[in-house]
Protein backbone atom coordinates (compact mmCIF):
# COMPACT_ATOMS: atom_id res chain seq x y z
CA UNK A 1 0.00 0.00 0.00
CA UNK A 2 1.59 3.45 -1.01
CA UNK A 3 1.66 5.96 2.07
CA UNK A 4 0.95 9.37 0.96
CA UNK A 5 3.86 11.92 2.64
CA UNK A 6 1.96 14.88 4.68
CA UNK A 7 2.43 18.16 3.19
CA UNK A 8 3.30 20.66 5.84
CA UNK A 9 0.78 23.26 6.53
CA UNK A 10 -0.38 24.64 10.01
CA UNK A 11 -3.93 25.86 8.41
CA UNK A 12 -5.10 22.51 8.02
CA UNK A 13 -3.50 21.17 11.79
CA UNK A 14 -5.36 20.20 14.67
CA UNK A 15 -2.81 21.17 17.17
CA UNK A 16 -5.01 21.78 20.38
CA UNK A 17 -8.05 22.16 18.75
CA UNK A 18 -10.65 21.29 21.19
CA UNK A 19 -9.00 21.60 23.94
CA UNK A 20 -10.34 22.38 27.92
CA UNK A 21 -9.72 25.38 29.76
CA UNK A 22 -8.26 24.13 32.20
CA UNK A 23 -4.81 23.86 33.99
CA UNK A 24 -3.18 22.18 32.04
CA UNK A 25 -4.01 24.43 28.78
CA UNK A 26 -2.99 27.26 30.73
CA UNK A 27 0.41 25.59 31.59
CA UNK A 28 1.35 24.82 28.13
CA UNK A 29 0.44 28.69 27.22
CA UNK A 30 2.75 30.34 30.13
CA UNK A 31 6.64 31.07 29.72
CA UNK A 32 8.87 29.43 29.69
CA UNK A 33 8.08 26.81 27.54
CA UNK A 34 10.56 24.41 26.31
CA UNK A 35 12.93 26.20 29.16
CA UNK A 36 12.47 29.17 26.83
CA UNK A 37 11.61 32.48 29.17
CA UNK A 38 11.08 34.51 25.50
CA UNK A 39 8.25 31.74 24.48
CA UNK A 40 4.46 32.21 26.11
CA UNK A 41 3.02 34.33 28.16
CA UNK A 42 4.05 35.81 31.94
CA UNK A 43 1.83 33.60 34.27
CA UNK A 44 0.24 37.44 35.18
CA UNK A 45 -1.25 37.32 31.45
CA UNK A 46 -2.48 33.71 32.14
CA UNK A 47 -3.85 34.14 35.28
CA UNK A 48 -5.77 37.41 34.09
CA UNK A 49 -7.01 35.65 31.08
CA UNK A 50 -8.27 32.41 32.66
CA UNK A 51 -10.18 34.79 35.30
CA UNK A 52 -11.42 37.01 32.90
CA UNK A 53 -12.96 33.23 30.88
CA UNK A 54 -13.82 32.54 34.30
CA UNK A 55 -16.48 35.72 34.38
CA UNK A 56 -14.08 36.93 37.31
CA UNK A 57 -13.93 40.29 35.56
CA UNK A 58 -14.52 42.64 33.11
CA UNK A 59 -13.34 42.07 29.44
CA UNK A 60 -11.48 46.29 30.16
CA UNK A 61 -9.94 44.94 33.39
CA UNK A 62 -8.48 42.10 31.43
CA UNK A 63 -6.91 44.42 28.94
CA UNK A 64 -5.19 46.61 31.42
CA UNK A 65 -4.41 43.57 33.61
CA UNK A 66 -2.72 41.94 30.63
CA UNK A 67 -1.21 44.85 28.16
CA UNK A 68 0.72 45.88 31.82
CA UNK A 69 4.39 45.48 32.05
CA UNK A 70 5.87 43.88 35.07
CA UNK A 71 9.17 43.65 33.53
CA UNK A 72 11.90 46.32 31.48
CA UNK A 73 11.33 44.03 28.13
CA UNK A 74 9.86 45.58 24.60
CA UNK A 75 6.12 46.84 24.62
CA UNK A 76 5.89 44.60 21.26
CA UNK A 77 7.42 41.86 23.37
CA UNK A 78 5.06 42.50 25.32
CA UNK A 79 2.35 42.65 23.04
CA UNK A 80 3.53 39.61 20.94
CA UNK A 81 2.72 37.29 24.48
CA UNK A 82 -0.50 38.83 24.89
CA UNK A 83 -1.65 38.39 21.42
CA UNK A 84 0.09 34.75 20.92
CA UNK A 85 -1.97 33.25 24.23
CA UNK A 86 -5.40 34.86 22.80
CA UNK A 87 -4.69 33.79 19.54
CA UNK A 88 -3.96 30.47 20.61
CA UNK A 89 -6.96 30.22 22.59
CA UNK A 90 -9.67 31.66 19.58
CA UNK A 91 -8.26 28.58 17.75
CA UNK A 92 -7.81 25.68 20.37
CA UNK A 93 -10.42 26.04 23.23
CA UNK A 94 -14.52 25.92 22.72
CA UNK A 95 -16.53 28.47 20.33
CA UNK A 96 -18.99 29.57 23.28
CA UNK A 97 -15.49 31.43 24.84
CA UNK A 98 -14.75 33.17 21.35
CA UNK A 99 -17.31 35.80 21.81
CA UNK A 100 -15.43 36.64 25.07
CA UNK A 101 -12.41 36.86 23.08
CA UNK A 102 -12.74 38.97 20.76
CA UNK A 103 -14.31 41.45 23.14
CA UNK A 104 -11.13 41.44 25.04
CA UNK A 105 -9.03 41.78 21.67
CA UNK A 106 -11.36 45.04 20.76
CA UNK A 107 -10.80 46.49 24.32
CA UNK A 108 -6.77 45.56 23.89
CA UNK A 109 -7.14 47.39 20.46
CA UNK A 110 -8.18 50.83 21.92
CA UNK A 111 -5.37 51.22 24.54
CA UNK A 112 -3.16 54.36 23.76
CA UNK A 113 0.46 53.03 24.85
CA UNK A 114 2.80 53.90 22.14
CA UNK A 115 6.39 53.10 22.27
CA UNK A 116 9.36 54.88 19.95
CA UNK A 117 6.14 56.87 18.89
CA UNK A 118 4.59 54.29 17.08
CA UNK A 119 1.15 52.83 18.98
CA UNK A 120 1.04 49.80 20.19
CA UNK A 121 -1.88 48.24 20.51
CA UNK A 122 -3.99 50.40 18.13
CA UNK A 123 -6.24 48.48 15.21
CA UNK A 124 -3.73 45.38 16.08
CA UNK A 125 -3.06 45.26 12.62
CA UNK A 126 -0.09 42.94 13.93
CA UNK A 127 -2.50 40.32 15.36
CA UNK A 128 -3.81 39.91 11.64
CA UNK A 129 -0.22 39.36 10.80
CA UNK A 130 0.12 36.62 13.30
CA UNK A 131 -3.54 35.23 12.25
CA UNK A 132 -2.41 34.72 8.32
CA UNK A 133 0.71 33.61 8.89
CA UNK A 134 -0.63 30.36 10.67
CA UNK A 135 -4.31 30.37 9.21
CA UNK A 136 -3.97 31.36 5.94
CA UNK A 137 -1.78 29.71 3.88
CA UNK A 138 -2.45 29.15 0.26
CA UNK A 139 -1.79 25.45 -0.12
CA UNK A 140 -3.73 24.25 2.72
CA UNK A 141 -5.97 22.19 0.07
CA UNK A 142 -3.10 20.50 -1.23
CA UNK A 143 -2.41 19.53 2.45
CA UNK A 144 -5.76 18.33 3.26
CA UNK A 145 -5.27 15.88 0.59
CA UNK A 146 -2.62 14.80 2.23
CA UNK A 147 -4.26 14.16 4.82
CA UNK A 148 -6.06 10.92 6.16
CA UNK A 149 -9.73 10.73 6.03
CA UNK A 150 -9.97 9.55 8.65
CA UNK A 151 -9.37 12.96 10.32
CA UNK A 152 -11.63 14.95 7.48
CA UNK A 153 -14.37 15.61 9.77
CA UNK A 154 -12.30 17.28 13.22
CA UNK A 155 -10.44 19.66 10.28
CA UNK A 156 -13.35 20.20 8.57
CA UNK A 157 -15.01 21.52 12.40
CA UNK A 158 -11.60 23.21 12.64
CA UNK A 159 -11.72 25.28 9.51
CA UNK A 160 -15.31 26.20 10.39
CA UNK A 161 -14.56 27.63 13.12
CA UNK A 162 -11.64 29.40 11.92
CA UNK A 163 -13.88 31.61 9.84
CA UNK A 164 -16.36 31.89 12.64
CA UNK A 165 -13.40 33.51 14.83
CA UNK A 166 -12.64 35.54 11.62
CA UNK A 167 -15.85 36.63 10.77
CA UNK A 168 -16.53 37.62 14.68
CA UNK A 169 -13.30 39.42 14.38
CA UNK A 170 -14.45 41.20 11.39
CA UNK A 171 -17.41 42.58 12.87
CA UNK A 172 -16.10 43.35 16.17
CA UNK A 173 -14.98 46.89 14.95
CA UNK A 174 -16.43 46.91 11.74
CA UNK A 175 -14.89 50.10 9.55
CA UNK A 176 -16.08 51.48 5.99
CA UNK A 177 -13.01 49.85 4.07
CA UNK A 178 -13.02 46.27 3.86
CA UNK A 179 -9.94 46.75 5.64
CA UNK A 180 -11.09 47.51 8.58
CA UNK A 181 -11.40 45.68 11.92
CA UNK A 182 -9.24 43.50 13.81
CA UNK A 183 -9.79 40.95 11.28
CA UNK A 184 -9.87 42.60 8.02
CA UNK A 185 -13.66 41.89 5.95
CA UNK A 186 -11.67 41.12 2.81
CA UNK A 187 -11.18 37.69 4.57
CA UNK A 188 -14.70 36.91 4.24
CA UNK A 189 -14.96 38.09 1.00
CA UNK A 190 -12.01 35.73 -0.14
CA UNK A 191 -14.06 32.98 2.02
CA UNK A 192 -17.37 33.34 0.21
CA UNK A 193 -15.75 34.12 -3.70
CA UNK A 194 -13.36 31.07 -3.82
CA UNK A 195 -16.10 28.46 -2.01
CA UNK A 196 -18.34 30.04 -5.11
CA UNK A 197 -16.18 31.13 -7.92
CA UNK A 198 -13.16 28.89 -7.68
CA UNK A 199 -14.01 25.08 -9.82
CA UNK A 200 -10.99 23.97 -7.25
CA UNK A 201 -13.00 24.34 -3.79
CA UNK A 202 -13.32 21.99 -1.41
CA UNK A 203 -17.21 22.05 -1.00
CA UNK A 204 -17.53 20.28 2.22
CA UNK A 205 -14.87 23.03 3.94
CA UNK A 206 -15.52 25.91 1.81
CA UNK A 207 -19.41 26.06 1.70
CA UNK A 208 -19.91 25.78 5.45
CA UNK A 209 -17.09 28.27 6.00
CA UNK A 210 -18.79 30.98 3.77
CA UNK A 211 -21.90 30.26 4.84
CA UNK A 212 -20.73 31.34 8.65
CA UNK A 213 -18.99 34.51 7.02
CA UNK A 214 -22.63 35.04 5.64
CA UNK A 215 -24.63 34.37 8.50
CA UNK A 216 -22.12 36.26 10.82
CA UNK A 217 -21.36 39.32 8.09
CA UNK A 218 -24.44 39.26 5.64
CA UNK A 219 -25.92 43.00 6.47
CA UNK A 220 -21.93 44.87 5.77
CA UNK A 221 -21.54 42.81 3.16
CA UNK A 222 -24.77 43.55 1.06
CA UNK A 223 -23.85 47.05 2.03
CA UNK A 224 -20.74 46.32 -0.18
CA UNK A 225 -22.17 45.41 -2.62
CA UNK A 226 -24.79 48.43 -3.14
CA UNK A 227 -21.99 50.77 -2.66
CA UNK A 228 -19.59 49.07 -5.50
CA UNK A 229 -17.23 47.95 -2.46
CA UNK A 230 -13.20 46.80 -3.29
CA UNK A 231 -11.28 44.55 -2.42
CA UNK A 232 -7.79 42.77 -3.51
CA UNK A 233 -9.90 39.20 -2.49
CA UNK A 234 -12.55 40.03 -5.65
CA UNK A 235 -9.72 40.94 -8.36
CA UNK A 236 -8.67 37.18 -8.69
CA UNK A 237 -8.37 36.12 -12.39
CA UNK A 238 -9.50 32.43 -13.45
CA UNK A 239 -12.74 32.54 -11.64
CA UNK A 240 -16.31 31.98 -13.06
CA UNK A 241 -16.76 36.02 -11.81
CA UNK A 242 -14.85 38.19 -13.94
CA UNK A 243 -12.48 40.51 -11.48
CA UNK A 244 -13.88 43.76 -9.97
CA UNK A 245 -15.96 45.05 -7.16
CA UNK A 246 -18.68 43.63 -5.09
CA UNK A 247 -21.98 44.38 -6.81
CA UNK A 248 -25.47 43.33 -6.36
CA UNK A 249 -25.15 41.06 -9.40
CA UNK A 250 -22.23 39.45 -7.89
CA UNK A 251 -24.07 38.56 -4.73
CA UNK A 252 -27.18 37.20 -6.89
CA UNK A 253 -24.64 34.87 -8.24
CA UNK A 254 -23.35 33.52 -4.93
CA UNK A 255 -26.89 32.95 -4.42
CA UNK A 256 -27.34 30.87 -7.46
CA UNK A 257 -24.51 28.91 -6.93
CA UNK A 258 -25.80 27.75 -3.70
CA UNK A 259 -28.76 26.52 -5.17
CA UNK A 260 -26.80 24.76 -7.69
CA UNK A 261 -24.82 23.30 -5.35
CA UNK A 262 -27.65 22.78 -3.01
CA UNK A 263 -29.37 20.46 -5.30
CA UNK A 264 -26.01 19.02 -6.18
CA UNK A 265 -25.31 18.24 -2.68
CA UNK A 266 -28.90 16.31 -2.41
CA UNK A 267 -28.36 14.47 -5.57
CA UNK A 268 -24.41 12.94 -4.46
CA UNK A 269 -26.58 12.19 -1.55
CA UNK A 270 -29.11 10.11 -3.02
CA UNK A 271 -26.87 8.39 -4.92
CA UNK A 272 -24.68 7.03 -2.03
CA UNK A 273 -27.28 6.01 -0.09
CA UNK A 274 -28.13 4.16 -3.11
CA UNK A 275 -24.61 3.00 -3.70
CA UNK A 276 -24.62 1.81 -0.13
CA UNK A 277 -27.80 -0.05 -0.45
CA UNK A 278 -26.75 -1.86 -3.70
CA UNK A 279 -23.53 -2.84 -2.22
CA UNK A 280 -25.08 -4.31 1.22
CA UNK A 281 -27.57 -6.18 -0.91
CA UNK A 282 -24.83 -7.65 -3.04
CA UNK A 283 -22.78 -9.14 0.00
CA UNK A 284 -25.92 -10.25 1.50
CA UNK A 285 -26.79 -12.14 -1.49
CA UNK A 286 -23.22 -13.43 -1.93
Amino acid sequence: MNIIEEMTCKSVDLDGFGSAVDDAWFHQHTAPIDGEEETGAHPYQSAALRLYLQGGQTSSETAVAMTKSHTPEKMTDLRDRVLGIIEDALFELPETHTPALVSLLKDISQLPEEEDGEAVWKGLRSFGNFWSDKWKQSHWREALATRSPATRAKRREAHTHLAFVEASCAMADVGPSAEDGILPLSWGYECISEALECQHAVWDFEIPAAAIWIKIAGERLIEGARKGERSWALEREGRLWAPGPMSMDRWNFWLRRLKEIEVIGRVTSTAAREGITQLQEQVAHS
